[in-house]
């Protein structure tokens, strides 16, 4: 199980926020990330390579507003992938 943190963001401060669990062996990027909107009550982002290869990368990813279909009232939208505590 891993643990992200979803977060909506206006003028860089986090206005709602939300962690989920998900089963990284049988969930997918994707399904996460529309689970995590769901939770959030917005529109799922149009997914691109650039977002799962940053999350990958740095454990972290950023939806900008162009990246969703319909009109969003915050600024970003950041996935976080949080390390587990030992």
């Amino acid at each position: 199980m891993i643990k992200i943190w979803g977060k909506l963001l206006i003028d860089d401060r986090v206005v709602k926020s939300k962690t989920i669990s998900v089963d990284a062996s049988t969930t997918t990027f994707f399904d996460m990330l529309k689970e995590l909107c769901a939770s959030l009550n917005i529109a799922t982002p149009v997914l691109l390579d650039k977002h799962v290869y940053d999350f990958n990368l740095f454990n972290m990813c950023t939806f900008k507003p162009s990246d969703f279909v319909e009109s969003v009232l915050f600024d970003k939208f950041v996935l976080e992938h949080l390390p587990d505590k030992d």
